[in-house]
């Protein structure tokens, strides 16, 4: 009987064996539905690790940071400097604005209903689930942190450096309207002047308080207008200053009065007996007889009415030049030149001979002489003939000269177009009609010009896209159970639609039936009972001392032997830092923004560390506990016989 005994308690060790591995399965099994299969599990994760607070702030620090060094000519090969650098706000600033417009417990809230509702629906626990996300509010706080941010940023100097700079010196390269003479630096600091930063400041901010509405769909349409009514008498008065730091005689004359006597007088104005003058000349006794104070008035007239064409308060551009007094200043001048041409003439005159001498001694002179005779007293005969010819040279003065110059000089826009082409800058003219439109009704931009764009500079479908996006501000983005299910079928088929139907009936049965994985271990432990011990307290000893075991097994794997591998390694296999430090080398990490991607590579790192010590410390938690039930069970069975005694002597037992 006592060989029998022996022989059923040695049979009980295969089962002890089993029992082990069920136990460590079940174990794992509930470990497994405690953690990865409860939604709650990752929302407790993150805030463990305070994920949100560190993404928003450290590694937002980190990422402008770098984000900072990043070489200007990969964001814009025209950028000299990083602008984040050149707006002379700090890391602090930006993560500041950061987290005001999306701070971390709204981060939260919306991550937390993620895995929540699709969690728990997806586990069985939930028959629909809703995710509903409203950003529009986010939006108007995201654009009062840029608005903010603009204020404190060297912005006005940044569009200048960026934009207006590269621009304005693009356009002086060319002739400039009105032949002005223009450094870069001088054209940027007039712009200075007419576009100040308080101006522009207060423009910007009116674009994003206009724009705002209508990206979250408060209102339907919308109209930028920029009014340059202000600006522009402040750019006449420092177009004058420019000109009175350039040539004003250049002005008046070489780019508006001289091309337009040009085409009316015509190379030269002939005068009798040879003598001709050019037009260079004309213009030039006119210029040389103008006072400075006329000259001036007559810039400060072109500059007017160049002004009052551009602002579009007249239609055309029409500059009227008096010249009647410069013609009278201008007559003893073109007299002079016209005398001494023709004392040229008479000087060239070749020497006469004896034959044409004698036909002069006889016949006389009544024109312009062949020749000059070398003979001083028919010399002044010759002389003498000549004396009323010069008169009339002089007269032609008059007639012929100075009735040729007009009474009043008229330039046109014809005439400017005409001056920009010659000079090869003809799209300048064009950039002054399109000036001349801006400023004179100022600028628009509505949103079917918005959509116009989007059309013609993206795709034809980006204006469908823009008021998806708007529709989304506004109502805000609800992702259900159905939209996920219809999801599947398009993508996958109706099949796997019913596979992951059975997938959450499986999920749900494992939530709510949690305990049934013991049912394997308790069958074993009974079976063990039964071959171990012969009495009830015997049996449940060898039942518990199995459990007992097995759990101590486990517990020591999972929890001081566990925490020995993770701390220093065993033999070969590294540890944890190892392992880190081996994951870090293998993740290829960019030139730009490493230090970022290595800081987010550790969080997540951390984050399985966590993952995995928490789930090794819950198995061992388990066993631990059944260890400790195993125990008093122990405790039970051994003290059976006594208890036994006990109640039969209080009388609970006969």
């Amino acid at each position: 009987m006592n060989n029998m005994i022996w022989l059923r308690r040695i049979i009980t060790i295969p089962f002890g064996l089993f029992l082990f591995v069920f136990l460590l399965a079940a174990i794992v099994l509930l470990e497994v539905n405690d953690t990865f299969l409860d939604p709650d599990y990752y929302r407790d994760t993150l805030r463990d690790a305070d994920i949100y607070r560190w993404a928003l702030n450290d590694l937002a620090t980190v990422a402008f940071d770098e984000a900072r060094e990043y070489p200007p000519a990969e964001i814009d090969p025209d950028l000299d400097e990083n602008p984040l650098v050149t707006s002379g706000l700090s890391t602090e600033d930006f993560v500041v604005a950061l987290n005001q417009a999306l701070p971390h417990e709204w981060v939260q809230e919306l991550v937390e209903q993620v895995l929540d509702e699709p969690g728990n629906y997806l586990t069985g626990e939930y028959d629909d689930f809703a995710v509903t996300l409203q950003a529009g509010d986010r939006v108007l706080l995201m654009v009062d942190q840029a608005k903010d941010l603009m204020r404190r940023a060297d912005a006005y100097n940044l569009l200048f450096e960026q934009i207006v700079t590269p621009t304005v010196e693009e356009a002086v390269r060319d002739e400039l309207p009105l032949g002005i003479d223009l450094t870069a630096d001088r054209a940027v600091a007039s712009a200075r002047k007419i576009v100040p930063a308080e101006w522009v400041q207060a423009n910007v901010e009116n674009v994003l308080d206009t724009l705002t509405p209508y990206a979250v769909g408060e209102v339907d349409q919308f109209e930028i207008r920029l009014d340059f009514e202000n600006q522009v008498d402040v750019a006449l008065v420092e177009i004058k200053d420019i000109v009175g730091d350039s040539d004003i005689y250049d002005l008046v004359y070489e780019e508006v009065m001289d091309p337009i006597l040009a085409n009316t007088l015509g190379q030269a104005v002939d005068l009798p007996h040879g003598v001709s003058v050019t037009e260079a000349e004309i213009t030039s006794a006119l210029r040389a007889v103008a006072p400075r104070e006329w000259v001036r008035d007559q810039a400060d007239l072109v500059i007017d009415s160049v002004g009052d064409y551009v602002t579009m308060k007249t239609d055309e551009l029409r500059v009227d030049i008096d010249l009647r007094d410069s013609k009278n200043r201008a007559r003893e001048v073109l007299v002079e030149i016209a005398r001494d041409k023709f004392a040229q003439v008479i000087d060239d005159l070749p020497e006469c001979t004896s034959s044409q001498i004698t036909r002069i001694v006889t016949v006389g002179i009544d024109s312009l002489p062949e020749c000059m005779p070398s003979d001083a007293r028919v010399e002044q005969l010759v002389l003498a003939a000549v004396d009323p010819l010069t008169g009339e040279v002089e007269r032609a003065v008059d007639t012929m000269v100075l009735s040729s110059v007009p009474n009043t000089l008229t330039y046109t826009q014809a005439d400017l177009e005409n001056a920009l082409a010659k000079a090869g800058a003809a799209d300048n003219y064009d950039l002054l009609e399109d000036v001349r439109e801006i400023i004179g009704v100022g600028w628009t931009y509505d949103d079917t010009d918005l959509k116009a764009d989007l059309a013609e500079f993206i795709d034809p479908e980006a204006a469908d896209r823009l008021d998806d996006i708007r529709g989304f501000l506004s109502d805000g983005w609800t992702y259900t159970d159905q939209d996920l299910r219809d999801l599947i079928v398009d993508e996958e088929g109706l099949q796997t639609l019913d596979d992951y139907d059975t997938s959450r009936e499986w999920f749900q049965r494992a939530r709510s039936w949690r305990l049934v994985v013991y049912l394997p271990v308790a069958i074993l432990m009974l079976i063990i009972a039964f071959l171990g011990g012969r009495t009830w307290g015997s049996r449940i000893g060898w039942a518990a001392a199995y459990l007992v075991v097995s759990s101590a097994i486990i517990f020591f794997v999972f929890g001081p032997v566990f925490g020995a591998f993770s701390e220093a390694g065993v033999a070969d296999v590294p540890n944890f830092d190892d392992l880190r430090a081996e994951a870090l080398e293998e993740i290829e990490v960019a030139d730009n923004f490493s230090r970022t991607q290595l800081m987010a590579s550790n969080k997540l790192i951390d984050i399985l560390e966590t993952v995995v010590n928490g789930f090794a410390s819950g198995v061992a938690g388990k066993a631990f506990f059944l260890g400790i039930v195993g125990l008093i069970i122990l405790g039970v069975a051994i003290s059976w016989q006594t208890l036994i005694g006990f109640a039969r002597q209080w009388g609970l037992l006969d």
